[in-house]
């Protein structure tokens, strides 16, 4: 059995009204000192909190202030779900971090991105879109990396002439992706060797 001094009355499990009058007395200012830590309907919890502890606790005896337990227990409850609260923001911190790490890793990762799989149809659009021979030689060059010098020599054709059409072939790609540009560059920046 529990026991308490309240107004120099015994309150205890057989003696509910008293314990009633406690509640009615103690809540209202209990929630207002909880307020000041922690959000009203944490405060509004841990005020129920103690009083059913007060209830349920069947080994508390206070002869004293039954005012400083309750608001030592309030703030002692305020302190605990504070010090949760902390260790939950840090985890959850530090799971925003991982995550946002693993999509930028994500996003860096080849052809793993709409921006990506787009630029890179766009690019083959314009590339299937250049003059057979012009194609043939950017091919060979940017895809197939051969220097100029085996291109000439695979097409019977002079450097000069392998030259002028990777040239016209990037001047093509640059016009008709001018929007595109910068991200291309960025993304493929091996196509625009010169």
């Amino acid at each position: 059995m529990y026991q308490f001094i309240h107004k120099g009355l015994l309150v205890n499990s057989e003696n509910p009204l008293l314990f009633d009058e406690l509640f009615k007395q103690y809540s209202r200012p209990l929630f207002y000192y909880a307020a000041k830590f922690v959000d009203d309907e944490v405060a509004k919890d841990i005020v129920q909190d103690i009083f059913v502890k007060l209830w349920t606790n069947q080994t508390i005896v206070v002869n004293q202030s039954i005012n400083a337990l309750i608001f030592t227990m309030v703030r002692n409850s305020c302190l605990q779900y504070l010090e949760k609260q902390k260790v939950r923001s840090r985890h959850a911190e530090s799971v925003k971090q991982l995550l946002q790490e693993r999509e930028l890793q994500y996003y860096m990762d080849e052809k793993s991105s709409l921006i990506e799989q787009e630029l890179e149809d766009k690019l083959n659009d314009v590339i299937r879109q250049l003059p057979e021979r012009c194609r043939q030689i950017f091919v060979m060059s940017r895809f197939e990396n051969k220097k100029n010098r085996e291109i000439a020599e695979e097409l019977d054709i002079s450097v000069k002439a392998v030259e002028k059409q990777i040239s016209k072939a990037l001047s093509t790609i640059r016009t008709e992706m001018k929007d595109y540009l910068p991200l291309l560059l960025f993304l493929s920046s091996h196509f625009f060797k010169n």
